[in-house]
């Protein structure tokens, strides 16, 4: 009988540990920035999701849920309008390379950091920036 029960107080205690350790991931993750432009879904005005996202004019749009990407793209200028001031900058496509700093990238060269589309003007530049994202990566 002393066999079982020190068996089971050792199986309780690993599985006690197993909840604490998914406990802590998942608070780690809730107070980490979400990869996404827009902050509020444009259909439901909720907080969006990682998952959901539809491509407007260059640039991705999230959403709550599925539902709400297929009601967008639907009517994506309406559900556009109803964005915050905020979340419709956040939408926008950079103008500008972030490495050169030249006017009208080409929209074919692109990568895609922290939820968002990046364009460049040259390959160049599209892999200097990898280079930098690997480097600050690696310092974290």
């Amino acid at each position: 009988m002393r066999k079982v029960t020190v068996a089971f107080f050792i199986f309780m205690m690993v599985a006690g540990a197993a909840v604490v350790g998914a406990y802590a991931d998942e608070t780690k993750t809730e107070g980490a920035k979400k990869a996404v432009t827009n902050k509020m879904c444009p259909v439901m005005n909720s907080p969006v999701s990682e998952k959901y996202r539809a491509e407007y004019k260059g640039q991705y749009v999230y959403f709550c849920c599925q539902g709400c990407v297929t009601m967008f793209e639907k009517e994506p200028a309406k559900y556009i309008a109803e964005l915050s001031k905020e979340d419709l900058a956040a939408i926008q496509p950079n103008e500008i390379c972030p490495i050169t700093n030249e006017k009208n990238p080409d929209r074919s060269l692109w990568v895609e950091h922290e939820g968002r589309k990046v364009y460049f003007c040259c390959d160049g530049c599209v892999n200097m920036f990898k280079k930098k994202v690997a480097a600050a990566q690696k310092t974290d």
